[in-house]
Order: C-alpha cells, then sequence, then structure tokens
C-alpha cells in the first residue's frame, strides 16, 4: 500500500469544530482515487495535509498519513523538501497563479530541476523541453521563453502538469486541475492525467465538485459533506449503489441529455 490515511482530523485557528474530522481511505499504486463534494467540504484541506502544506492557522489534530510505511506528520523541513517535487507533487487548481509572472516559464522550470536534483543548466533546460513536448504544449522552445501571462489557460495547466510530473512522483495530487477550463480543453487534461498511472505507476488523487469527472476518471471515489467522508469505495459501487443520501443528491444532480445520465 502506498498511501494509508486514517482517522485524519484538521482543524482552523481557534475553531472548535474541526474543518475535517475522522477522514480514512487508503490507495496503491497507479491508482487513482476522486474526493468529490461541494465547495467548503473539506476536499482541498485533505490533500494540502497530505502534501503539509495547510495554512498557517491549519493543523492536524488527530489521526495519521502513512506514505511508504511512514508518518508523515512527523517529518521535519529538511524531510518534506527531500519529498515534495520528487515523491508527492501536486497540480493547482490554476497553475498559472502558482507561476511567477515576471519570469519566463523556462527559468521556472529549469530552477525547479537543479534544485531537486544534480543537472546542469543545459540538462535542465533538454529534460523540460521533453517534458512539455509529452504535455502536447507545441514548440516547447518557445513556451520556455514565454511568460506565464503569455500563454491560455490550457497551456499554463499543461505547464503545471509538466513541473508535476517530472520527476515521476510516486504520488500526484490534483487540485480541480480543469475547473478553470473550457470544456474541449478539460476533456483533454483530464485524458492527458488519466494516462499518467499506466505510462508511470503514479498514483494519483483528484479533487472535483464534478462528479461526473470523477466517475470517468478514478478507480476510488470517496464524497465528502461537512468535513465528513459520507460514502468511500470503489467507483463502480459507489456510481451504482450509492448509500449516502447525499451522495444519491450529487448523482441526481448531473443533467439527463436525451433521457439518459452520463455518469
Amino acid at each position: 500500500m502506498l498511501l494509508n490515511v486514517s482517522d485524519l482530523t484538521i482543524q482552523y485557528g481557534k475553531n472548535k469544530q474541526p474543518t475535517v474530522q475522522n477522514v480514512s481511505f487508503s490507495l496503491n499504486s497507479g491508482e487513482i482515487m476522486a474526493i468529490v463534494g461541494e465547495s467548503g467540504s473539506g476536499k482541498t484541506t485533505v490533500i494540502r495535509a497530505i502534501l503539509g502544506c495547510l495554512p498557517a492557522s491549519g493543523k492536524v489534530t488527530a489521526g495519521k498519513i502513512i506514505f511508504e510505511n511512514r508518518d508523515l506528520l512527523t517529518y521535519s523541513n529538511k524531510d518534506w523538501l527531500n519529498l515534495r517535487g520528487k515523491n508527492i507533487s501536486m497540480i493547482f487548481q490554476d497553475s498559472g497563479n502558482m507561476l511567477n509572472q515576471i519570469l519566463p516559464i523556462g527559468r521556472q522550470f529549469t530552477e525547479y530541476l537543479r534544485v531537486h536534483d544534480n543537472l546542469t543548466e543545459q540538462e535542465a533546460y533538454f529534460f523540460a523541453t521533453e517534458m512539455l513536448t509529452r504535455m502536447n504544449l507545441p514548440n516547447p522552445d518557445n513556451i520556455m521563453k514565454s511568460y506565464p501571462f503569455e500563454l491560455s489557460g490550457g497551456m499554463r495547466q499543461r505547464v503545471g502538469i509538466a513541473m508535476a510530473m517530472i520527476f515521476r512522483p510516486e504520488l500526484l495530487l490534483a487540485d480541480e486541475p480543469t475547473s478553470a477550463l473550457d470544456v474541449t480543453t478539460q476533456a483533454q487534461i483530464v485524458r492527458e492525467l488519466m494516462s499518467i498511472p499506466k505510462s508511470c505507476g503514479t498514483a494519483m488523487i483528484v479533487v472535483t465538485h464534478n462528479i461526473g469527472v470523477a466517475a470517468y476518471m478514478s478507480d476510488k471515489i470517496m464524497v465528502m459533506s461537512g468535513g465528513k467522508a459520507v460514502e468511500y469505495g470503489k467507483t463502480s459501487d459507489v456510481i451504482n449503489s450509492p448509500q449516502a443520501e447525499y451522495t444519491k443528491a450529487l448523482l441526481s444532480s448531473v443533467p439527463q441529455i436525451g433521457g439518459k445520465r452520463y455518469v
């Protein structure tokens, strides 16, 4: 088992009521799990806890996060520096906002590679352009010279995926990776994300409010509401035989086309 989260409870500031309460799930290498639920249900908080990047006021108050047989909650800053990027990576909702707007993509990408690996600038540039090509970005040399604001949303998102995948991490966390994109680009990004576990053996957790996307992409689904996991299991079981009323409501909200619901 690659990742085992048990009874995870997270609190923000002085709030007495936990934002996330007693959440448990597991993930094997090559599996995709989707976390679905409405805004504020705790989805992003869960994956931020796994990456050790909760906001300053956030803290894990109970539970364990076991990754490759080690409890991440015991990690020092040095341990996290060695782990992030290489072993666990994250794709943010809008990668364009996570990039430095006054530095070219190439400089940011090569610096990122050299921080985590002993590479020359020329080697880093080669690996970066190769990864951009794999993400179906045309003319990668031109992308490397461009600033983030010069690229479309879909192109910036592909740059974010390329940077997250460059070291072939064991675990990839994706926070609403397609919500800021148009429908056509969403479909392309979803297909590219789904190809990653098959080609690299990387496990993936995808946070989304779209249960249709979750059903299409994932092996497992965890449904969250009010900071709790109200349903968790194999995708086919959750979609075809939902037990929680909240899950049933989510499924019934999916629009029908010609009398058929595509989920």
